[in-house]
C-alpha cells in the first residue's frame, strides 16, 4: 500500500488522516475558506489585510491622533456648545464615542474598519479590470502602510470621514465603469443599484463631513455628466440628493435641535484675503473711500503686511481684524473686491493661484504642505490658551495618547517621522502630484480600451482638487488627503490587463 497515494491503516485497522503537506493551510482553515463564495474571497482577504495593518496604527496611537480641532469638537459636545463651524455629524460621532466608552477609541477603530471594507470593495472592482491579485494586494498594503493614508485613519478629525466618503464614491465609480465596459448595451440601465447607492452614500458623507463639501460634490457631478452623458439621470440623483439632504439638515434640522449658527461665513475670508493681497501689491489703485472702508475693519498697515503672504488667510483675520465689523460691512467689502477685479484682475488671479498651490503644484517648494504632527502638549495644541476651562473637562484625561504598548507607539512614530523627510514631502504628502498621476493613468487606460468612460473614475479626485483650489485657507495636508488616498489606492490600475471591449451597439 502506497503511503503517499492512499490512506494508511492505524494500529486498530482504522483509516488515519492524510498528513498535511508542508506549506498548506490547516484543514480547518481550508474548509472555512471553501465556504466563502469565490467572488468574495479577494475582497474579504484584502479587507482583513488592510484592517490588520490599520490596527497597528490604531494601537500605536491609541486612542487616536488629536489636533486643535479634535479638542474643539470635544469641548463643544461635552459642554453643550454645538456650533456649525464644524461638521455636526462628526461632532455627534465624537459625542457618542465619549458617552459610550469615555474616550475616542471606538470612533477611530470604526474609521479603520470602514476604510478596510472600502478597500475590499475596491479590490473587487479592480479585478473587473483584470488587475493581477498580487498587484491589488500590494496596492492595498501600500495604502494602509503609508502615514499619509494609513495613519490618517486614526485621527479625530472631520477630514477623516471626508476622505472615507471620497474613497467610497471612487470605489463605486470603479465598479460602475467596469459594468459599463462589460455591458453589451451601454445605456441608462448600466450599473448595479448597489454601486449607485454606494456612490450616493459616499457623496453624502463628503457633504456631511465638511460644510463646503457640497461644492466638491457638485464639481464631481459636473465631471461625471461630461463623461457619462447617457447616465445623466442617475448621476443627477446621486449628486443632488446628498446636496439637498445636507442643505435640509444644515438649514432645518440642526437649528431646530439648538445648534448655533456661526456668525461669520468662512467663504468671506477669501474675499478679505484677495483685497489684502491686491492692497499689498498695488496700494495706489485703492481710492480714499476704499481705504476708509478697510480701516473700519482693521488698520491699513495690517491689511498691507498680512496681505503680502498669499499662501494663508489666517494671518489677516487675527486679533487686529474685526470679523464682526467685517460681517456688517460684508456687502460693501464684496463690492470693493469687484472693483479690485476690474482695476487689477492679475492680483486676484495671483492670490487664488498662490493659495491653491497644494491642489495643482507638483514641486512648488517647502510650503507645499504642512504635515500634521503626532506629538502632544499640555496646552492642547493651543486650545487651552483661549479656553482654560478645558482642564476641568471630565474628559480631559483622555485628550492625550495612552497606547497599551509604549514600544509600539515608538515604532509607528519612527515610521511616521521617517516619511516626513522634507525632500519627499512633495511626493508622499502632495495631493496635487497624486491627482496628475491618476489622470495620466486613466487617460492611458482609456486610450488603450478606447472607452472614455474610464475617465469617470477620476471624477471624485477632480471635484476635490478644484474645490481646494478655489477655497483653501492654508497649505495643510488634510485638505488634499482625499486625492492622495484615491491616487494611492488606484495605483494597481496601472497593471490592468483588460483589452479593448466590444463597441457598444
Amino acid at each position: 500500500m502506497n503511503a503517499e497515494g492512499t490512506a494508511q491503516l492505524n494500529a486498530g485497522g482504522a483509516l488515519s488522516p492524510r498528513p498535511a503537506r508542508p506549506g498548506r493551510a490547516p484543514d480547518g482553515l481550508r474548509r472555512l475558506g471553501a465556504r466563502v463564495p469565490r467572488r468574495l474571497r479577494l475582497p474579504l482577504g484584502v479587507s482583513l489585510l488592510a484592517e490588520l495593518v490599520l490596527l497597528v496604527w490604531w494601537l500605536g496611537y491609541y486612542p487616536g491622533l488629536l489636533a486643535y480641532d479634535s479638542i474643539d469638537y470635544s469641548w463643544e459636545v461635552t459642554t453643550g456648545h454645538w456650533i456649525d463651524n464644524h461638521s455636526i455629524a462628526y461632532d455627534a460621532c465624537v459625542w457618542l464615542t465619549l458617552r459610550l466608552t469615555g474616550d475616542f477609541a471606538l470612533l477611530t477603530l470604526a474609521q479603520t474598519v470602514v476604510m478596510a471594507c472600502i478597500l475590499g470593495y475596491l479590490a473587487a472592482g479592480l479585478r473587473a479590470f483584470r488587475v493581477p491579485t498580487g498587484w491589488i494586494v500590494a496596492g492595498t498594503a501600500l495604502t494602509v502602510a503609508l502615514p499619509t493614508t494609513g495613519a490618517f485613519m486614526v485621527w479625530v478629525w472631520k477630514d477623516v470621514p471626508y476622505v472615507i466618503g471620497s474613497a467610497l464614491a471612487c470605489a463605486a465609480l470603479v465598479h460602475l465603469v467596469a459594468d459599463a465596459l462589460r455591458a453589451e448595451r451601454y445605456d441608462r440601465r448600466t450599473g448595479a443599484r448597489r454601486d449607485w447607492l454606494l456612490l450616493g452614500t459616499g457623496l453624502l458623507t463628503v457633504c456631511l463631513a465638511r460644510n463646503n463639501g457640497f461644492l466638491a460634490v457638485l464639481l464631481v457631478g459636473v465631471a461625471l455628466l461630461a463623461v457619462l452623458r447617457r447616465l445623466w439621470r442617475r448621476v443627477l440623483v446621486a449628486v443632488l440628493v446628498p446636496v439637498l439632504l445636507f442643505v435640509g439638515l444644515d438649514d432645518g434640522l440642526y437649528p431646530a435641535l439648538g445648534v448655533t449658527r456661526t456668525t461669520e461665513y468662512a467663504g468671506n475670508t477669501f474675499v478679505y484675503a484677495d483685497i489684502a493681497y491686491a492692497y499689498s501689491q498695488v496700494p495706489g489703485s485703492f481710492t480714499q473711500a476704499d481705504r476708509a472702508l478697510m480701516a473700519r475693519v482693521g488698520p491699513l498697515d495690517h491689511w498691507y503686511t498680512a496681505g503680502a503672504d498669499c499662501t494663508l488667510t489666517d494671518p489677516l483675520t487675527n486679533s487686529q481684524f474685526s470679523l464682526n465689523e467685517a460681517q456688517k460691512l460684508n456687502t460693501r467689502l464684496f463690492g470693493l473686491l469687484l472693483r479690485v477685479v476690474q482695476r487689477t484682475p492679475q492680483t486676484v488671479a495671483e492670490a487664488t493661484i498662490c493659495r491653491g498651490r497644494p491642489a495643482w503644484a507638483i514641486e512648488p517648494g517647502d510650503q507645499l504642505v504642512n504635515v500634521p504632527g503626532t506629538g502632544w502638549n499640555s496646552i492642547l495644541y493651543g486650545f487651552a490658551t483661549g479656553q482654560p476651562g478645558i482642564y476641568r473637562n471630565p474628559y480631559y484625561h483622555v485628550m492625550r495618547p495612552h497606547p497599551p504598548f509604549t514600544g509600539l507607539r515608538a515604532v509607528v512614530n519612527w515610521w511616521y517621522l521617517l516619511l516626513t523627510v522634507r525632500q519627499l514631502r512633495w511626493v508622499l504628502w502632495g495631493g496635487g502630484v497624486w491627482c496628475w498621476l491618476l489622470y495620466g493613468l486613466l487617460f492611458v487606460l482609456a486610450r488603450r480600451l478606447r472607452r472614455w468612460e474610464v475617465l469617470a473614475i477620476g471624477a471624485v479626485s477632480f471635484g476635490l482638487q478644484v474645490s481646494v483650489f478655489v477655497a483653501i485657507p492654508a497649505p495643510l495636508y488634510r485638505y488634499m488627503a482625499g486625492p492622495t488616498m484615491i491616487g494611492v489606492m488606484l495605483l494597481p490600475l496601472a497593471f490592468s490587463r483588460r483589452r479593448r471591449a466590444a463597441r457598444p451597439v
